[in-house]
């Protein structure tokens, strides 16, 4: 299967084309996700998000890591106090 004219000149720089990250090694999961390498591994370990390999290379399957940041609670912050 052969790329079509739309994905060549992408792989230049070029063009509108654009494929949404499947997966990316571990360093990669931290600096999009925020997480650190530790809080990678222990999501891992508890199954929260998955991971393949390919040769030696762990890859973070980017769907899992986006479904376990969604399923996190939303961040609530205090307001001001008021000078009563």
């Amino acid at each position: 299967m052969g790329m079509t004219d739309v994905e060549k000149p992408a792989l230049k720089g070029g063009g509108a084309f654009f494929m949404e990250t499947l997966a990316a090694p571990i360093p990669d999961a931290c600096r999009v996700s925020g997480l650190s390498r530790s809080e990678i591994y222990r999501r891992l370990a508890a199954g929260d998000i998955r991971a393949v390999k390919s040769g030696s290379r762990t890859l973070i399957l980017m769907d899992s890591l986006r479904t376990y940041l969604a399923s996190l609670p939303a961040a609530t912050f205090r307001g001001q106090k008021s000078a009563s």
